[in-house]
């Protein structure tokens, strides 16, 4: 995972394999003051374990997520989430 100030940047899979990686990279990033950025673009396979720790930091106020996946976008409508998840 590319991390640095204020964006962090997956690259390969989002499972409940990486999530305790994803999770601490979550929180170096928001331990920044201001908005900070997940780019997804790179991503390949993204569970539910790792959608929960995104909507989750969602609601800091602070999070751009940019690069969504497709797939992404469907598993998210098949969940029922229709808001957005940046803020």
């Amino acid at each position: 995972m590319e991390v640095n100030d204020r964006q962090l940047a997956p690259v390969g899979d989002l499972t409940i394999f990486e999530a305790e990686e994803f999770r601490e990279a979550l929180l170096k990033l928001f331990a920044n003051e201001g908005l900070v950025c997940l780019n997804l673009a790179h991503t390949k396979r993204i569970d539910t374990a790792a959608i929960q720790l995104m909507w989750a930091a969602r609601k800091s106020g602070r999070l751009l997520v940019t690069g969504i996946p497709q797939d992404l976008q469907a598993k998210l409508a098949q969940l029922g989430i229709s808001e957005p998840l940046s803020e």
